[in-house]
């Protein structure tokens, strides 16, 4: 699927392509709005549709990944509610193995996430998942979403890379589309990035690589260890 000897830099997406998107699923859609029903008396349909409407209006926006705006929006403590189910926090099946064979590789890596660095700040804590790569940029450091073709700019200035021989996973097929106008050549969509969910669908099936496990991904199949 991928020639590794033709490859440079990898980057990495996190929630959801690394880490199992099950947790930040079960927090913005159970956890927060259980706990805000609560905090302003009100039911949690009420809830869970106002929310939904407030995340709408932000999709594919900085906004919508940072902890900052919806604290203010909220008035509320995200950082220590998102603690409350720190145990949630785990890898997608053969993420870490994924990340150790590519060690033994002549290859840099990187993680590249739309999360807000206070986010990351508590998965690695649970998880330790910078280090198992080299570098880790949040879309907050550049001011601009992934889904923003001038991300990638942007993350080309401050972390040098080929786009020619380099593989972005990411399993947000619109910043692939992004990424894609910047020129990144090897685009791989994960497509099972919530453990408890089914499989997601590709909008556009003949532009990136779909794989439904990472254990697809790996360029010794011989060691798969999850």
């Amino acid at each position: 699927m991928i020639d590794w000897q033709a490859i440079e830099t990898v980057l990495f997406d996190m929630d959801g392509t690394l880490l199992d998107l099950h947790y930040d699923n079960y927090f913005w859609l159970e956890h927060l709005p259980k706990f805000y029903a609560s905090h302003k008396g009100w039911s949690e349909t009420k809830t869970k549709d106002w929310l939904m409407a407030q995340f709408k209006t932000k999709y594919h926006s900085l906004d919508f990944y940072c902890i900052d705006h919806w604290e203010a929006l909220l008035g509320i403590d995200i950082i220590t509610l998102k603690k409350e189910i720190n145990h949630m926090i785990d890898f997608l099946p053969y993420a870490q193995s994924l990340l150790k064979q590519l060690t033994a590789l002549p290859v840099k890596t990187a993680i590249v996430t739309n999360a807000h660095r206070r986010t990351l700040a508590i998965k690695d804590q649970v998880v330790q998942i910078t280090d198992y790569v080299d570098e880790d940029f949040c879309s907050h450091d550049f001011q601009l979403p992934k889904e923003d073709p001038g991300f990638w700019s942007a993350l080309s200035r401050t972390y040098s890379f080929n786009p020619a021989t380099t593989v972005l996973v990411d399993d947000n097929e619109r910043v692939l589309a992004s990424a894609a106008a910047f020129g990144i050549q090897q685009l791989v969509m994960p497509l099972k990035p919530d453990s408890m969910r089914p499989l997601q669908k590709m909008r556009q099936p003949d532009e990136f690589i779909g794989i439904h496990c990472l254990s697809e991904l790996l360029p010794n199949k011989t060691l798969s260890i999850r």
